[in-house]
């Protein structure tokens, strides 16, 4: 009795910050995926690498009335999504572990439920949802589906730094910016699938929140951004990651006078994908 199950990453987020005086994000799935195996086992042993998912699973079971059956499962997961960078790796184990476990006790699907069990663990993105959607990754108190998820590049700088979310969170930080005109800017270009205006919202999002999280490269990535013909600059404001957001092709050899300014970062595309795939 298994259940294998395949979840995204997101790159950061679009936005973070305040919207009715809640600290919100909204994010886009991308090409980047954890693979989740739920299994049972007599002697399960691989989920204690995995204390975020473990946790998960015993929470979710105990609620279900299957306390009992805790023991019994063992969870296997394979990733190609870094960690600890801003690419919601936690998250999207999550995800994996309860469809996992929807597929294995032949349960209905229950937003609430599965958003109350995720901010259990730790704050949570919103590729959660099927669809973009502007969340309160804390509380889970406010969400507004805002349309399909869109389609764009990223290229990516990933810094060496590791983050914790949960420890991050715990930190006296200051507070979040108001962006409330950003999260009305993103609702109109998500309706309208237009990506420079979701690039100018990123980095306008980054820019107001630098003051949580600095990013020492953040200047020389925007005028790269201008040279190059990208978007925007988006990053992860919990986390150690900026991109560039663009459509097309790109002129790579612009970055090599930059190459002594970006050494130790690691630089590779990806891109944002409209629909999230089970794969189960």
């Amino acid at each position: 009795m298994e259940a294998v199950v395949h979840y995204p990453a997101s790159f950061g987020e679009i936005i973070q910050g305040k919207i009715k005086d809640k600290d919100i994000l909204c994010s886009c799935p991308i090409d980047l995926f954890t693979e989740v195996k739920v299994f049972e086992s007599k002697k399960a042993k691989s989920k204690y690498n995995h204390l975020k998912s473990s946790n998960f699973l015993s929470n979710l079971l105990t609620e279900w009335g299957y306390k009992d059956y805790v023991k019994n499962f063992d969870i296997e997961i394979k990733s190609n999504i870094p960690e600890g960078k801003g690419f919601a790796s936690s998250t999207a184990d999550l995800c994996g572990v309860y469809y996992s476990l929807l597929k294995l006790f032949k349960k209905e699907f229950k937003e609430d439920e599965f958003i109350r069990n995720c901010i259990n663990i730790e704050p949570t993105d919103s590729i959660i949802f099927k669809e973009m959607t502007i969340f309160d990754y804390k509380e889970g108190k406010y969400k507004r589906k805002i349309g399909n998820y869109c389609e764009f590049n990223i290229l990516v700088f990933e810094g060496n730094r590791i983050i914790d979310t949960v420890e991050f969170n715990k930190r006296s930080l200051p507070p979040l910016s108001n962006i409330e005109d950003l999260g009305e800017m993103l609702i109109k270009a998500v309706e309208n699938n237009d990506i420079k205006t979701i690039g100018c919202c990123a980095t306008k999002s980054i820019i107001r929140n630098e003051k949580r999280l600095s990013y020492p490269i953040l200047p020389l990535l925007l005028r790269i951004k201008d040279e190059i013909g990208g978007y925007g600059v988006i990053g992860a404001h919990s986390g150690d990651a900026l991109g560039i957001i663009y459509e097309g092709k790109l002129n790579m050899k612009i970055l090599d006078k930059y190459s002594n300014l970006i050494k130790g970062y690691k630089i590779y595309n990806t891109k944002t994908i409209k629909n999230i795939d089970l794969g189960v």
